[in-house]
C-alpha cells in the first residue's frame, strides 16, 4: 500500500519550524504558524522528511520499499517452486543435472 506523506508522520518536518500541534475538541490538528491554516503537508515548499523518504510527488518511499520487499519474497518463492519442478522433470528423464543459481 503506497501512501502519501502527511504531517502527522513522526518523520515529517518543516524547514521553517512552523509546524504546530493543537488539540481542538479531542482532535489533533496540525497547523502552520506562518499562515495560521492547517498544514498542507507535502505540497508545502518547506516540507521534508527526516528519513529522506519524501518523493517529489508526495509519496512516502518507506512504504514503497516495504511493498517491494514483499514482492521480491513472493517472486523468490515462485522461482524456487519452478526450480524444484524442473529438477523433478530432469530426474524423470534420467538426466541428473544440478542447476546452479
Amino acid at each position: 500500500m503506497v501512501r502519501k506523506c502527511n504531517p502527522s508522520c513522526p518523520f515529517f518536518r518543516c524547514s521553517r519550524r512552523a509546524k504546530m500541534l493543537r488539540y481542538q475538541s479531542r482532535r489533533r490538528i496540525i497547523l502552520c504558524s506562518l499562515t495560521n491554516d492547517p498544514c498542507i503537508g507535502f505540497k508545502c515548499n518547506f516540507a521534508f522528511c527526516a528519513r529522506h523518504a519524501l518523493l517529489p510527488d508526495g509519496t512516502c518511499a518507506l512504504s514503497i520499499k516495504q511493498k517491494k520487499i514483499r514482492e521480491i519474497e513472493d517472486e523468490a518463492a515462485l522461482l524456487e517452486k519452478e526450480y524444484n519442478e524442473l529438477k523433478d522433470k530432469l530426474k524423470k528423464l534420467g538426466k541428473d543435472i544440478d542447476i546452479l543459481i
